[in-house]
């Protein structure tokens, strides 16, 4: 006997995703609103709930806290960068994985000049939001880290693994405020500091990589040096 397999699963597993991401950006757009007409510290997850029409529920599952709102790019960075440089396929270099990485940020990235700058002025403006970013982009160094400590063999807080991962994540950010703060006014073409990290940052970690590679390693430096370890 012939059984035929339904064929209409896959569909509607695809109209479930739309219909999370919709809501999702709805979700932030609605926020973001708030945020900006009436503060970010002022609004409340359940403002924010009830201007977007969802549960309370429902919106604690897309964004546990509110700062998850607002970082929503950043942690979306952070976890494709755990996942394209961390579980690569150990035939793939680095800075291969590194530049698909870049390639792909794009579709995590707001398109909308107006979001773009909306939450730019919202963490400019606000010192317990510039350090919930900088806690960001520790996080996301500690990817790095673990990245570049995988290729040296050490670990991520051996000094090469560090230095490496500070050299790219400084990398990242010098050329993301070189661009924002060139385009203080009229539409944000998002694509273009991502064709600037294709192009500057992959080079500046080559280079990077290559002047690692002439380094000795710490605890041979110290022995040849004869400089004693601290220690306690």
């Amino acid at each position: 006997m012939t059984v035929t397999v339904p064929q209409a699963g896959p569909k509607k597993e695809g109209l479930r995703e739309r219909k999370k991401q919709r809501t999702r950006r709805t979700i932030v757009r609605v926020a973001f609103e708030l945020f900006t007409a009436n503060g970010y510290h002022a609004t409340t997850l359940a403002e924010i709930a009830d201007s977007a029409e969802v549960s309370a529920s429902t919106l604690h599952a897309y964004f546990p806290a509110k700062d998850d709102i607002l970082f929503h790019v950043h942690d979306a960075v952070i976890a494709a960068a755990r996942i394209r440089l961390l579980e690569r396929n150990d035939s793939e270099s680095l800075i291969d994985a590194l530049q698909a990485w870049v390639e792909d940020l794009p579709a995590l990235a707001d398109t909308d000049s107006d979001s773009l700058r909306r939450r730019r002025t919202l963490i400019d403006g606000d010192e317990s939001l510039q350090a919930l970013e900088r806690l960001r982009h520790a996080r996301l160094e500690d990817v790095f880290a673990e990245a570049f400590a995988s290729d040296l063999g050490e670990t991520a807080d051996d000094l090469r693994s560090r230095l490496m991962a500070s050299v790219t994540l400084n990398g990242l950010r010098a050329i993301w405020f070189w661009w924002y703060r060139r385009h203080t006014e009229g539409d944000l073409d998002v694509r273009e500091p991502f064709e600037l990290d294709a192009t500057y940052l992959t080079r500046l970690v080559k280079a990077a990589e290559a002047a690692i590679d002439d380094l000795p390693m710490p605890d041979d430096h110290f022995s040849k040096s004869g400089v004693s370890r601290l220690s306690g």
